[in-house]
């Protein structure tokens, strides 16, 4: 499954997402991994959940980051929920251009059952049709 929470600049979609970080924390038989591009927002989260800054690790095309999330998968199969706030910022890039990058998430929830919630700096209007069906 994947959900998007969506809204302009400001809209309080980290606040959001950290309230489901924490949810998924309670719950997880498995892992749980926030992933953003800032050192942000850490001493809200709950300690259980691994958190990942891309910027430390040069993680800012869609390509990139595609990798970096396989390589999470790939490296810890307990993984049950990944969160990834700003993923426009992480990336550096246009909504059309994260299609592939979905698909490849929705692969990934099918064959590991992964989990996944990003944030999108978006209103709903100006989202691209293949996204509509991950509004939450």
């Amino acid at each position: 499954m994947i959900k998007i929470i969506y809204g302009p600049k400001g809209f309080g979609k980290t606040k959001i997402i950290m309230d489901d970080i924490n949810e998924a924390a309670k719950k997880a038989k498995g892992n749980v991994v926030f992933i953003t591009d800032k050192k942000i927002c850490s001493v809200d989260i709950d300690l259980n959940v691994r958190c990942l800054y891309t910027e430390e690790y040069g993680v800012n095309t869609v390509e990139a980051f595609l990798g970096f999330v396989k390589g999470l998968i790939a490296g810890n199969s307990d993984i049950e929920y990944l969160f990834i706030d700003g993923i426009l910022r992480i990336v550096n890039t246009d909504l059309a251009s994260l299609e592939v990058f979905c698909k490849e998430l929705e692969k990934l929830h099918e064959t590991a059952g992964l989990q996944v919630e990003m944030t999108v700096s978006a209103a709903k209007e100006n989202l691209p049709p293949y996204m509509l069906s991950y509004l939450g």
